[in-house]
Formats: structure tokens, C-alpha cells, sequence
């Protein structure tokens, strides 16, 4: 219909093509109007990023780069704010996610010859300078859309070499973050179980998190429970398992050496209740390893 290929082109006129130079997007927003879901984490980091961008000029360059376009920033400027990321980058300052989404940056300006560096050099400075952050960083969860911010289209095969190895690193960090749960978590174990109950429940459900944690100190602390202890937590395996299959399949070696950690521990030894239940335990543990099977 006319009218509606009239509304169309008015549409795109008002918020499509001018949408880089003249709209923001807000996160928070889209999630409302897609979900009716007001999500307060994602406002306050829209919120953060429109504080940080007031005053532009008393941000590290880095930061300049990331939430403003780069024509903003003046000639006279350009040549030191690239000087001053790639020392930041080089020292580890910038987050590993920050590290990608500069180097994107840095590609596509290299290309467009508004700096005058060698592209391998920029690049070798970038990975080593991601090896240091990784020290300090934190794991990324969500990083399709921190990606998404900034669009990709057709990298090139210097930005898939900084992505491959980013995806290296933010492997290594949420196997670093899960080792440190597993250890709050599991330390709960004897002597804090309303505390472990409640962690585990809301925190460990979908996520293989026994693959984290020393299978023998497992053994240990679960042989320490008491025994209303040990089937409770056995009821809760046995429930995760129907529940999330596929979501705690790492975690499967670990439970198979554990179920073998029992059945050799209960050999030869007189008979009591406690054993009764790690028995059971050590059974239960079998159904679940026969999904997978």
C-alpha cells in the first residue's frame, strides 16, 4: 500500500539513517519494550556510560574511543589519543573486552590510513597487552552483545586472530571464576549447609560446577556431612540431573571418579548408617552417569 511504503520511508529518514550521529542506543530500553522486563543492572550501566561521556575531555583516550565516534574527536587530538590507548593497552589498563572492541577500532582506522602504524605491530602490542589484562580482568558473559555495540562486518584476518585469542583468555578467566565459586561454596560443607543449600540452589544448578572442584576434598567434606545431609544433597544431584542434562555434562569425570572414590572407600569396611548413605549416594551417582551413557 502506498501509505504504508510512505510511513516507511518516513520512518527510516527520522531514525535510521541518521541513528550514528544522532540517537543513542539504550539497552535498558529495548529490553523493556521487547520483555516488559525493566532490568536495573542493564539501566545503571546505560546510565554509567552517559555520565562518563559528558565531559569527554578529562577521559583516558581508550575510554573516548569506546562512547564517542571517532570523527568527534578533533585532528589536533587524534594522533596522541592513539598514542595514549596503545600504552594503555600495552600496560594492561583496558579490560579484555575493551582490548577487542579497540583493536576493531584500530583495523578499521589503520585501513581508513588516519593512523599511520603497521597493522602486525598494532596487533602484537594488542595480544601481549591482553595477556597482562587477563591477570586482572574479570570474565565476559555477554560478549555478543558488548560486540554488538560497535558492529562487525566482514573481519578482516587480523581482527579474527585478536578474537581467537580473547576467546582464549575469557575461557581461561570463567574457569578461574568458577574455581573460585566452587571453593566459597564448597567450603560450606559441613559446617554452613543452610548457606551451601542456598548458593548451590541459586548458583550451581546449570553449571558443571563439580568439574572446579578437587574431587578427594568432595569425598571429604560430603563423608563429613551429617547424614540427613548426604541424602539431601543427593536428591538435589539427582534433580539437577533431569533438570539441566546437558548443561552439567563437564562436570561428568569428576562425578565418575567421586562414585569411584566412594565404592573404594566403602570396601571392606563394617557396615553403619553413614556408610548406608554414601552407598546410596555413591548408587545415585551411577543413575546420573547412566544419561550420558
Amino acid at each position: 500500500m502506498d501509505n504504508r511504503q510512505f510511513y516507511i520511508k518516513e520512518f527510516d529518514n527520522t531514525y535510521y539513517y541518521n541513528f550514528k550521529s544522532e540517537y543513542r542506543f539504550f539497552k535498558f530500553i529495548e529490553m523493556y519494550v521487547r520483555t516488559r522486563i525493566f532490568d536495573m543492572k542493564t539501566f545503571k550501566k546505560d546510565m554509567e556510560m552517559i555520565i562518563n561521556t559528558v565531559d569527554t575531555s578529562n577521559l583516558p583516550g581508550y575510554k573516548r574511543l569506546l562512547t564517542e565516534e571517532y570523527w568527534k574527536i578533533s585532528d589536533e587530538e587524534f594522533d596522541g589519543v592513539i598514542e595514549e590507548i596503545l600504552n594503555d593497552v600495552q600496560k594492561g589498563k583496558t579490560t579484555l573486552i575493551e582490548n577487542v572492541k579497540l583493536f576493531i577500532y584500530f583495523d578499521y582506522l589503520i585501513r581508513k590510513g588516519l593512523i599511520k602504524k603497521d597493522i602486525l605491530d598494532v596487533k602484537t602490542t594488542f595480544i601481549n597487552g591482553m595477556n597482562l589484562s587477563s591477570l586482572v580482568s574479570k570474565y565476559c558473559d555477554n560478549v555478543e552483545e558488548e560486540l554488538d555495540t560497535i558492529g562487525i562486518q566482514d573481519p578482516s584476518e587480523d581482527v579474527e586472530d585478536v578474537l581467537k585469542h580473547f576467546y582464549t583468555l575469557n575461557s581461561k578467566l570463567k574457569d578461574r571464576m568458577y574455581i573460585e565459586k566452587a571453593d566459597s561454596i564448597f567450603k560450606c560443607i559441613p559446617m554452613k549447609m543452610e548457606e551451601f543449600y542456598e548458593r548451590f540452589d541459586r548458583e550451581c544448578m546449570n553449571i558443571p560446577i563439580f568439574k572446579y572442584y578437587d574431587v578427594y576434598q568432595t569425598f571429604q567434606r560430603l563423608s563429613c556431612a551429617s547424614n540427613e545431609d548426604i541424602v539431601t544433597i543427593r536428591e538435589k544431584l539427582l534433580n539437577r540431573a533431569d533438570l539441566f542434562t546437558k548443561e552439567i555434562e563437564p562436570e561428568m569425570k569428576n562425578i565418575r571418579q567421586l562414585k569411584q572414590i566412594i565404592d573404594d572407600y566403602a570396601k571392606d569396611k563394617e557396615n553403619s548408617i553413614k556408610l548406608v548413605m554414601l552407598t546410596d549416594f555413591s548408587k545415585d551417582l551411577g543413575k546420573i552417569l547412566e544419561k550420558y551413557e
